[in-house]
């Protein structure tokens, strides 16, 4: 999967100038053939820490300065991400890349190692810790001062 972050563009979404599929798919600067290999599944667009595009890449082609435009669709299997978090690592003012990637099955699987406990199955992340028992039921504990995000998906 790959992030771009869209600080200057977004904007002119807001403002109806401009598509958030232009904004998103639009010509992205020292992305390796390699990286699009590896990364080139779907599109984030990343505004002010927050999601607000999903697009699953369909193809792609290099602007004569070597810019890449993505084709693609609105993404059914990565909408739920949108209004939510950057899922990647926080852009800082100034940084000349505006562009991250991020392997999707970080997003697609979450593997974490499983213990099973007597309440059900147990896994520990950073001190959080999700139980879910036989019937499919989760606890969750929060270290303090954590703040959680809870997103619903589609059963497949």
């Amino acid at each position: 999967m790959i992030l771009v972050h869209l600080a200057s563009s977004w904007p002119d979404v807001l403002a109806h100038s401009r598509t958030a599929a232009e904004v998103t798919l639009s010509a992205w600067a020292q992305i390796s053939d390699d990286r699009l290999r590896q990364y080139g599944d779907a599109v984030l667009g990343v505004y002010q820490k927050e999601v607000v595009t999903a697009f699953d890449i369909t193809g792609w082609s290099r602007t004569r300065e070597g810019r890449v435009v993505f084709e693609g669709n609105p993404s059914r299997r990565w909408a739920h991400l949108i209004g939510t978090p950057n899922p990647g690592k926080p852009w800082v003012r100034g940084q000349a890349r505006p562009v991250q990637y991020l392997d999707t099955a970080i997003l697609a699987s979450g593997a974490v190692p499983v213990e099973d406990a007597a309440s059900g199955r147990r896994a520990v992340v950073d001190d959080f810790i999700l139980t879910v028992d036989a019937e499919g039921s989760a606890t969750l504990v929060v270290p303090s001062g954590r703040r959680v995000t809870v997103i619903t998906t589609p059963v497949s």
